[in-house]
């Protein structure tokens, strides 16, 4: 059977964007990730409420009981039992107890921070996020763990440090997962590199075509050297960028294969950026598992 075509990493023209779930995964293997000491079971009376404040870290909250509001300068977030927030850091909001409900609230709370040089995923993420939990059973026993590692950390354990970071990613995929199904994730590639390296995918797809296309090209488009520039590319999308070419090449590949039957293999191949139909389906075999031919067959049958 075909496998799927890479995940689109291009800011669509307009609208929202599918979100890149294997991307995201991709970045958030790699990207270390460091559980805070800060985690546990906060309560709160009824009718409470903050003062403006700022996180210096991500904050994932889960409310077990009642309904919390967190209100920003650009939206309103209310989070009733058993839903998940995904909280960023560098914005001012108050939190308080939702309107109408005054019973007092109790959610669980976890503050984490990715660490080195690299970029940070989740700045791709548009920020606050909401979510009801898929299974909230297990997330409720996910954090009481994490709490407990967490607690362990102050007292100095050194294991629960590697079982809390553990735990904190299976709590962030429980939830990024649970707001990818909802279609609540908006992507924004734009927000985890500079402006070049967009300019770098817009010229990867404009000449895409070109067999010739190679990395003193884009480097070019980035005003950086050849050396500079495949460094910094690689330090963002983990990958070098002749290999992310051939990704999109495939994809586009796929896209021709299926919506255009009637279109010759070799003109699909030279769409694609190779002068060689022999060569071009050689390399799609390598990278999709099948021949161009037979997966234009398989899909049309699907």
């Amino acid at each position: 059977m075909a496998q799927a075509a890479p995940d689109d990493l291009r800011p669509p023209a307009g609208g929202r964007p599918p979100y890149p779930a294997r991307w995201l995964c991709e970045q958030l293997v790699r990207s270390r990730i460091e559980l805070t000491s800060q985690a546990g079971l906060a309560t709160h009376a009824p009718g409470h409420e903050t003062k403006p404040r700022i996180f210096r870290d991500y904050d994932i909250h889960y409310v077990q009981k009642g309904a919390m509001e967190y209100v920003f300068d650009d939206r309103a977030v209310r989070a009733d039992e058993k839903h998940f927030v995904l909280l960023p850091p560098g914005k001012p909001f108050v939190q308080r107890e939702a309107r109408g409900v005054n019973a007092g609230v109790a959610l669980f709370f976890a503050h984490f921070m990715p660490l080195g040089d690299g970029p940070d995923p989740l700045q791709t993420l548009d920020l606050p996020v909401k979510v009801r939990a898929i299974d909230p059973i297990a997330a409720e026993a996910l954090w009481r763990r994490l709490s407990a590692h967490s607690h362990a950390v102050r007292e100095g354990d050194p294991w629960s440090m590697l079982h809390g970071k553990a735990e904190l990613l299976e709590l962030l995929a429980m939830l990024l997962e649970a707001a990818m199904q909802k279609r609540k994730l908006q992507f924004d590639p734009r927000r985890v590199g500079p402006p070049w390296l967009w300019q770098v995918l817009a010229e990867m797809d404009r000449r895409m075509a070109q067999p010739d296309l190679d990395v003193p090209h884009l480097a070019r488009a980035a005003h950086l050297s050849p050396s500079q520039f495949a460094h910094q590319f690689r330090r963002y999308f983990g990958l070098p960028p002749m290999k992310l070419l051939m990704r999109k090449r495939m994809e586009r590949a796929c896209a021709l294969l299926v919506g255009n039957e009637a279109l010759p293999i070799k003109e699909i191949a030279a769409a694609c950026g190779f002068s060689d139909p022999y060569h071009f389906s050689a390399q799609f075999k390598r990278h999709v598992k099948i021949a161009p031919s037979d997966y234009r067959r398989t899909v049309e049958k699907l």
